[in-house]
């Protein structure tokens, strides 16, 4: 089997086009990744907006993991990946009528956020459903070595903040464990939800990286008293930009995580937590 990573360059794509089992691998992408070059996966440098790119790029692959537009961005560039390119992508697909198969990274909660991101993501994945052999992965928080989410954490931790406003459970995953759902689910079609069981709030989160800090916790605001404020001291630091932290205020619990379904024992956020190593 041959897999090529839509958007590898970023921290999901790079480790799906790591860690994925297949006779040839490579990442489709605007700018390389200097770490992943080194082991051996293919950059085929292009753009997901440039449609005859993307379809000459994807032509000979069996796999098609489309990882753009994951991480933070602006509202246009979530609508450009998000959008447009999973349209490049697909029409692409169709056109060659070959059964290729396509993975779309989308996210847990897709269905109920209000933000940008959730909003292009729905697109996407009605964009995505347009393939007959598709599947729409929707992670919870996606942790793991040189994650941006940690380490934002972290640096929250380290600074000034005297309390925290409440929220729903955000169940990290860790991204060698989603790795080994999408190759799982290799014979599933539709969607799957992929979150871990560890029901830990953002605030508990960011209280766990205290202790680690060696800090004392903050209070965690859960009733009308108090929880504005605690809600704009958190923006107010500026570590995590206001959808970053709508969207970690959600629920994204589910009973019917097919994390349990592909991986035996998932690696814990907690244990993550408390083995970090933070440098400011």
């Amino acid at each position: 089997m041959k897999v090529i990573v839509i958007g590898g360059s970023g921290y999901i794509g790079s480790n799906v086009a790591r860690r994925i089992s297949a006779d040839k691998v490579a990442y489709y992408s605007r700018s390389n990744n200097e770490e992943l070059d080194k082991t051996g996966v293919e950059w085929i440098k292009g753009d997901v907006l440039d449609k005859d790119r993307v379809m000459t790029a994807i032509k000979d692959y069996d796999m098609i993991v489309d990882a753009a537009g994951i991480d933070s961005e602006t509202d246009q560039k979530f609508f450009d990946v998000n959008v447009n390119g999973i349209k490049n992508i697909v029409e692409a697909i169709k056109k060659y009528d070959t059964d290729q198969r396509l993975v779309y990274l989308s996210s847990i909660n897709v269905h109920y956020g209000s933000t940008e991101f959730f909003r292009t993501k729905r697109t996407g994945e009605d964009n995505a459903a347009l393939v007959k052999n598709h599947l729409n992965v929707r992670p919870s928080v996606v942790f793991g070595n040189g994650d941006k989410f940690t380490g934002k954490v972290f640096r929250l931790a380290s600074g000034k903040i005297s309390k925290l406003p409440s929220g729903g459970a955000i169940c990290p995953v860790h991204v060698e464990d989603l790795v080994k759902v999408i190759e799982g689910a290799k014979d599933l079609r539709g969607a799957v939800d992929i979150c871990s069981r560890d029901k830990i709030s953002f605030a508990e989160t960011i209280n766990l990286a205290l202790e680690k800090l060696g800090k004392s916790p903050k209070k965690i605001v859960t009733g009308k008293f108090g929880y504005k404020s605690a809600l704009e001291a958190l923006r107010n630091t500026g570590v995590f930009d206001n959808e970053e932290i709508d969207k970690f205020l959600l629920n994204f619990y589910r009973d019917n995580t097919y994390l349990d379904r592909f991986v035996k024992e998932p690696q814990s956020f907690r244990e993550y937590i408390r083995n970090y190593s933070y440098r400011d």
